[in-house]
């Protein structure tokens, strides 16, 4: 799977279990999915959308970093010497600190897990009391604060049923604050791009 231009492949050969188990290891990355994957490349696709407005870029450099820090490097320097150590105050995962193009879409990728999360709660007309209300779509929360709340809360309890079943969690992360800054600024500038503001 990547992004080049605005395209995205899609390798459907993700969703065999000994391909997928195999790049897990080789890339230590426990918790890599297709549709996680998916997203994380659709994640670069909107990052370059967004990149040819004239007020997107200064914002992004000031969250995530400088993106044209030289990227071949990066990589080369994080599989040679591994994540910081203090990186779970500042990503989601340990390859998020590799570049900002890779923090912002490992960021992306997130939100999308949690509102799909979320809205498959919903959708199965589970309760919660941290459903705001019936009816509510995820989808459309304009408050960014508010939906990384709620989906945040939701895992925690995802996480305890799969638990009482002897399974790994669901949603394994934690959500430092400054991810869940950037959870929110990515969220803001989706729903500018998608409105057109």
């Amino acid at each position: 799977m990547g992004h080049v231009e605005g395209v995205v492949t899609i390798s459907v050969a993700e969703v065999d279990p000994v391909l997928l188990t195999t790049r897990r290891e080789a890339l230590e990355e426990p918790y890599r999915t297709m549709i996680g994957h998916m997203r994380h490349e659709i994640a670069h696709m909107l990052w370059w959308r967004l990149s040819l407005r004239e007020d997107f870029l200064d914002a992004f450099r000031n969250m995530f970093g400088d993106e044209r820090v030289d990227y071949v490097v990066a990589l080369q320097y994080h599989y040679e010497n591994g994540p910081p150590p203090n990186w779970r105050q500042h990503y989601l995962t340990s390859y998020a600190s590799t570049h900002p193009h890779e923090d912002w879409a490992e960021t992306v990728a997130h939100l999308l897990h949690l509102t799909d999360i979320a809205d498959s709660f919903v959708a199965t007309g589970l309760s919660s009391p941290q459903i705001p209300h019936a009816g509510w779509d995820p989808y459309s929360e304009p408050d960014a604060e508010r939906l990384i709340q709620i989906a945040a809360a939701l895992t925690v309890g995802i996480n305890h049923v799969n638990r009482s079943m002897g399974l790994s969690d669901l949603y394994p992360f934690v959500l430092s604050d400054h991810a869940r800054y950037k959870l929110a600024f990515v969220h803001n500038w989706l729903r500018r791009g998608a409105q057109g503001l």
